[in-house]
């Protein structure tokens, strides 16, 4: 553990424009937070990053009540934290080039110690999004990895709830205080993840869901990962920032590719045309993987088996595809009744031959 004391680091925090780099090299040109807050301006002033009007600030004093607060705040909410002068600290993170001060967190901090794979994407994706993003988490958790995502609506939520779905372990770095849920749909989710997995975030309680907080909060998250994953993007979304961090932290990169017609795969298939790694299956992945973590092994995907089927239940297994399909227009393009074909529909998804997706849409499993 760190010899700082948590009171002076929050204290050191609470100083206007003393973010996590100019504390950094405060402390570490004079030893201590506590040193640091009991120097004069001109020793302050000597510090690389540190101007004139921030050793003033420096002088004025830490915001008292603020640490109060998050001190009994992080009490009353069951919320801990790590510094990034803390043993405890991910080595991983702690390795990139602006790493945070602190990591408030919330759940099973031994998580920190297992290898992880960030699966993110568009808040609105589109069923095929919503479905391979699903697939290809359920396979990274086969393979042991545990899933970190943001939190957001779409694909991360999918992604953290496949994980779970899945009986592997999930990260949600959030870009908010750990006193809200954002987005407030998520209530359910968060308190899985609160009981089974790890809530991580750098901006101290009370701190509300701003847009500028979330492209931040990106970098910790392909920070955090063996490499990054996006299932489906659009052409401005947040994921390809995520993306960007991961290559600018020597972190691999992997897409999914989509539909040429569709504005919600434009950022993913981008990032292809650029040089990321394409992905069809997971052994695409595991494949960039293998020499740099020796644990990760090929999982094939096991087929059901078709030749069993007969009747109504043959005639609509060939009917779908991995194009989601109504059932209206199942029923329509095998001849059947509308209760004739949701009796084989669920028959067929029990059997493992089929899965449903939201609005009555199937697909091949």
């Amino acid at each position: 553990m760190s010899a700082f004391s948590l009171e002076a680091l929050l204290g050191l925090y609470s100083i206007p424009t003393v973010g996590p780099v100019r504390m950094r090299n405060l402390i570490s040109a004079l030893g201590s937070p506590e040193k640091v807050l009991l120097a004069g301006s001109r020793q302050l002033s000597g510090v690389e990053g540190i101007d004139r009007k921030t050793a003033e600030r420096i002088k004025t004093g830490p915001d008292n009540a603020f640490v109060r607060r998050q001190l009994e705040q992080m009490d009353a909410l069951q919320v801990g934290v790590l510094t990034y002068w803390d043993d405890a600290f991910p080595n991983r993170l702690k390795r990139i080039y602006d790493p945070p001060a602190f990591l408030f967190f919330k759940g099973n901090l031994s998580i920190l110690n297992d290898k992880m794979f960030a699966v993110v994407g568009t808040r609105m994706p589109t069923s095929y999004g919503r479905m391979i993003t699903e697939q290809l988490t359920a396979d990274l958790v086969a393979n042991g990895f545990t899933i970190i995502s943001g939190f957001a609506r779409g694909v991360d939520t999918k992604a953290h709830e496949a994980a779970l779905k899945n009986n592997g372990a999930t990260v949600a770095v959030l870009g908010n205080g750990l006193d809200f849920i954002y987005p407030s749909e998520n209530k359910k989710l968060f308190a899985q993840i609160a009981a089974d997995g790890l809530f991580l975030t750098e901006y101290p309680i009370g701190t509300k869901p701003d847009a500028g907080n979330f492209p931040k909060r990106n970098r910790i998250i392909s920070g955090m990962s063996s490499g990054v994953l996006i299932t489906a993007a659009g052409e401005k979304s947040g994921a390809l920032l995520t993306a960007g961090y991961a290559l600018d932290q020597n972190r691999e990169v992997f897409a999914v590719p989509g539909s040429i017609y569709s504005g919600k795969s434009a950022g993913s298939n981008n990032l292809i045309k650029n040089g990321a790694k394409l992905v069809e299956h997971i052994d695409d992945i595991l494949a960039e993987l293998k020499g740099q973590i020796p644990s990760v092994s090929s999982v094939k995907k096991t087929e059901p088996d078709a030749s069993k089927l007969n009747g109504h239940y043959k005639k609509i297994y060939e009917i779908l595809s991995s194009e989601p399909l109504h059932i209206d227009r199942i029923a329509l393009q095998a001849e059947l009744s509308p209760s004739e074909v949701l009796s084989a529909l669920l028959t067929l998804e029990l059997g493992g031959y089929l899965r449903q997706m939201a609005g009555k849409m199937f697909v091949r499993a």
